[in-house]
C-alpha cells in the first residue's frame, strides 16, 4: 500500500507526514490466526479473472441504475439520445 505525502493542521499542531510505503506479507502456520485467514482468502481468488468478475458487476449496477431510472419516468435522462440521422 502506497500511501502519499499527508500535511494536517490539527487545531494549532501541523503534521506532515512524508510518503509511506506499506508491505503486507501472510504467514501461514500454527498460531497465525491472520496469516491463515489471508491465505485463504487468497486461495479463493486463485483462477478468478477478477477484471472480468468487476466488469460484469459494475455492468449490472449501471443496468439497475438504468431501469430505476426508467421507472423513475426518467428514461429519457438515464441513456443518451441517438444521433439525428
Amino acid at each position: 500500500m502506497d500511501l502519499g505525502p499527508l500535511d494536517l493542521n490539527l487545531l494549532g499542531l501541523h503534521v506532515h507526514l512524508n510518503e509511506v510505503v506499506l508491505d503486507i506479507e501472510a504467514i501461514p502456520g500454527p498460531g497465525n490466526l491472520l496469516g491463515n485467514l489471508l491465505c485463504a482468502i487468497a486461495g479463493l481468488l486463485d483462477g478468478v479473472d477478477l477484471g472480468g468478475v468487476l466488469g460484469n458487476l459494475l455492468q449490472n449496477l449501471i443496468d439497475a441504475l438504468i431501469r430505476l431510472l426508467e421507472g423513475l419516468g426518467a428514461g429519457g435522462a438515464a441513456r443518451p439520445a441517438a444521433p439525428p440521422t
